[in-house]
Protein backbone atom coordinates (compact mmCIF):
# COMPACT_ATOMS: atom_id res chain seq x y z
CA UNK A 1 0.00 0.00 0.00
CA UNK A 2 1.25 3.47 -0.94
CA UNK A 3 1.88 5.77 1.98
CA UNK A 4 1.44 9.49 1.38
CA UNK A 5 4.51 11.03 2.87
CA UNK A 6 5.10 14.77 3.25
CA UNK A 7 7.53 14.59 0.32
CA UNK A 8 4.96 13.00 -2.04
CA UNK A 9 2.35 15.52 -0.90
CA UNK A 10 4.73 18.44 -1.61
CA UNK A 11 5.56 17.11 -5.10
CA UNK A 12 1.84 16.65 -5.85
CA UNK A 13 1.05 20.21 -4.73
CA UNK A 14 3.86 21.69 -6.82
CA UNK A 15 2.83 19.67 -9.89
CA UNK A 16 -0.79 20.73 -9.42
CA UNK A 17 0.25 24.39 -9.22
CA UNK A 18 2.37 24.12 -12.38
CA UNK A 19 -0.44 22.46 -14.31
CA UNK A 20 -2.92 25.12 -13.18
CA UNK A 21 -0.55 27.92 -14.21
CA UNK A 22 0.07 26.32 -17.60
CA UNK A 23 -3.65 25.98 -18.28
CA UNK A 24 -4.52 29.53 -17.24
CA UNK A 25 -5.64 31.84 -20.01
CA UNK A 26 -2.88 33.85 -21.61
CA UNK A 27 -3.51 37.52 -22.27
CA UNK A 28 -0.69 39.07 -24.26
CA UNK A 29 0.41 42.50 -23.14
CA UNK A 30 0.26 45.30 -25.67
CA UNK A 31 3.59 46.11 -27.28
CA UNK A 32 3.16 49.85 -26.87
CA UNK A 33 0.91 52.67 -25.83
CA UNK A 34 -0.47 52.59 -29.39
CA UNK A 35 -2.13 49.18 -28.98
CA UNK A 36 -5.90 49.42 -29.09
CA UNK A 37 -5.99 52.88 -30.69
CA UNK A 38 -7.50 54.09 -33.99
CA UNK A 39 -6.52 57.23 -35.86
CA UNK A 40 -7.53 59.36 -38.86
CA UNK A 41 -4.72 60.98 -40.84
CA UNK A 42 -5.05 64.79 -40.73
CA UNK A 43 -1.99 65.68 -42.81
CA UNK A 44 0.75 64.00 -44.82
CA UNK A 45 4.06 65.86 -44.86
CA UNK A 46 2.29 69.09 -43.92
CA UNK A 47 -0.48 68.80 -46.54
CA UNK A 48 -4.06 68.36 -45.25
CA UNK A 49 -5.75 65.17 -46.37
CA UNK A 50 -8.80 65.11 -48.64
CA UNK A 51 -12.27 63.90 -47.74
CA UNK A 52 -11.05 60.31 -48.26
CA UNK A 53 -8.62 60.51 -45.36
CA UNK A 54 -6.47 57.46 -44.55
CA UNK A 55 -7.00 55.75 -41.20
CA UNK A 56 -4.86 53.49 -39.02
CA UNK A 57 -5.70 51.01 -36.27
CA UNK A 58 -3.01 49.68 -33.94
CA UNK A 59 -4.37 46.41 -32.56
CA UNK A 60 -3.00 44.26 -29.78
CA UNK A 61 -0.48 41.59 -30.69
CA UNK A 62 1.47 44.03 -32.92
CA UNK A 63 -1.08 44.14 -35.78
CA UNK A 64 -1.71 47.29 -37.81
CA UNK A 65 -4.54 47.80 -40.30
CA UNK A 66 -6.59 50.51 -41.90
CA UNK A 67 -7.45 52.29 -45.12
CA UNK A 68 -5.21 54.37 -47.32
CA UNK A 69 -8.08 56.37 -48.80
CA UNK A 70 -8.63 53.91 -51.64
CA UNK A 71 -7.11 50.58 -50.55
CA UNK A 72 -7.18 48.75 -47.25
CA UNK A 73 -4.00 47.42 -45.65
CA UNK A 74 -2.71 45.27 -42.80
CA UNK A 75 0.66 44.32 -41.42
CA UNK A 76 2.80 44.12 -38.31
CA UNK A 77 4.24 46.94 -36.22
CA UNK A 78 6.65 47.37 -33.34
CA UNK A 79 6.60 50.50 -31.22
CA UNK A 80 8.51 51.32 -28.05
CA UNK A 81 10.16 54.39 -26.56
CA UNK A 82 9.28 56.59 -29.52
CA UNK A 83 10.64 54.17 -32.14
CA UNK A 84 8.28 52.48 -34.59
CA UNK A 85 8.63 50.13 -37.52
CA UNK A 86 5.96 48.76 -39.84
CA UNK A 87 6.62 45.64 -41.88
CA UNK A 88 4.87 42.92 -43.85
CA UNK A 89 2.46 45.57 -45.09
CA UNK A 90 -0.02 44.07 -47.52
CA UNK A 91 -2.70 46.07 -49.29
CA UNK A 92 -5.47 45.71 -51.78
CA UNK A 93 -4.81 46.99 -55.30
CA UNK A 94 -7.87 48.98 -56.32
CA UNK A 95 -7.47 52.01 -58.57
CA UNK A 96 -8.99 55.34 -57.61
CA UNK A 97 -9.00 58.84 -59.06
CA UNK A 98 -5.61 60.52 -59.43
CA UNK A 99 -5.67 62.81 -56.38
CA UNK A 100 -6.74 60.02 -54.03
CA UNK A 101 -4.02 57.72 -55.39
CA UNK A 102 -1.33 60.40 -54.99
CA UNK A 103 -2.42 60.98 -51.39
CA UNK A 104 -2.47 57.25 -50.72
CA UNK A 105 0.99 56.75 -52.23
CA UNK A 106 2.36 59.51 -49.98
CA UNK A 107 0.63 57.94 -46.95
CA UNK A 108 2.08 54.48 -47.64
CA UNK A 109 5.54 55.94 -48.29
CA UNK A 110 5.59 57.47 -44.80
CA UNK A 111 4.11 54.35 -43.19
CA UNK A 112 6.59 52.05 -44.98
CA UNK A 113 9.50 54.20 -43.79
CA UNK A 114 8.12 54.86 -40.29
CA UNK A 115 10.93 55.36 -37.80
CA UNK A 116 9.65 57.51 -34.91
CA UNK A 117 6.35 58.37 -33.26
CA UNK A 118 5.27 60.90 -30.66
CA UNK A 119 2.03 61.71 -28.88
CA UNK A 120 1.46 65.48 -28.90
CA UNK A 121 -1.64 66.38 -26.88
CA UNK A 122 -4.41 64.47 -28.65
CA UNK A 123 -2.41 63.93 -31.85
CA UNK A 124 -0.06 61.19 -33.00
CA UNK A 125 2.88 62.11 -35.24
CA UNK A 126 4.64 59.34 -37.18
CA UNK A 127 7.89 60.36 -38.85
CA UNK A 128 9.60 58.39 -41.62
CA UNK A 129 13.32 57.88 -42.11
CA UNK A 130 13.31 60.63 -44.79
CA UNK A 131 11.72 63.20 -42.43
CA UNK A 132 8.20 63.14 -43.91
CA UNK A 133 5.46 62.90 -41.29
CA UNK A 134 1.87 61.86 -40.74
CA UNK A 135 -0.24 63.80 -38.23
CA UNK A 136 -3.16 61.75 -36.95
CA UNK A 137 -6.18 62.48 -34.74
CA UNK A 138 -8.02 59.86 -32.67
CA UNK A 139 -11.13 58.26 -34.14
Amino acid sequence: MLRITPRILAVACIASGLITAACASYAPTPSSDLAGTSWAVQSIDGQPTSARSPSVEFAAEDRISGAGGCNSFSGVYEAANGAISVRALGRTEMACEGGVMLQEDAFFAVLDGAERYARQQDRLVITADDGRALVLAPL
